[in-house]
């Protein structure tokens, strides 16, 4: 594994990718902080720059780079690009994570799984399940910000660009909504 040698944080500060106020994350819980990583995605030459360095992150041969929602499908096909991998993508339905469309994944392939950030390891966790129910191999995951500090998924590798802690509140006891500070939506 090589050291990443991109300067994330400035990436991210210099396209006005890190937002500070009082967000709503999709769980209901309340941050100050939020990273938005899809304003990044739209230059293809920065999204090019940090799938080189998340490729990096993992030296073993990936077969398939695996974005565990629809929004890292720009991620995951670059970060394939570089791999020399197919990308393929998910999405939940009924409560169940799905590969989207003809995409697959087969035995005995190796795993890379991707994400923008990573704070509960919900959706990365769910993706390996479904890797390793169709017969493959998780290599780990390869994510640009890790909010959960470094334990969201369990046993598996989890290596970042970034790694910048998240402090959340539920709505009941959250300063910033008992200072009144206007809530947005996270994303």
């Amino acid at each position: 594994m090589k050291k990443p040698k991109l300067d994330i944080i400035s990436i991210l500060g210099e396209n006005a990718a890190l937002k500070d106020g009082h967000f709503e994350l999709a769980g209901g819980l309340h941050v100050q902080s939020y990273v938005d990583t899809s304003v990044i995605m739209q230059y293809p030459s920065i999204a090019a720059k940090i799938a080189r360095a998340l490729a990096d992150l993992f030296d073993k041969k990936a077969d398939v780079i695996f974005a565990a929602t629809v929004e890292n499908a720009i991620i995951a096909q670059e970060v394939a690009r570089v791999k020399g991998a197919r990308a393929v993508f998910a999405f939940m339905e009924n409560g169940v994570m799905k590969l989207k469309g003809g995409m697959i994944i087969r035995a005995g392939e190796n795993v890379l799984i991707v994400d923008n950030v990573t704070m509960t390891g919900r959706k990365v966790s769910e993706a390996a399940k479904l890797a390793e129910l169709l017969g493959a191999n998780v290599l780990g995951v390869a994510v640009i910000v890790d909010r959960s500090s470094g334990g969201a998924v369990g046993n598996l590798a989890l290596r970042s660009l970034l790694c910048y802690p998240l402090d959340t509140y539920a709505p009941e006891s959250c300063p910033m909504c008992r200072a009144k500070i206007k809530l947005d939506k996270a994303g």
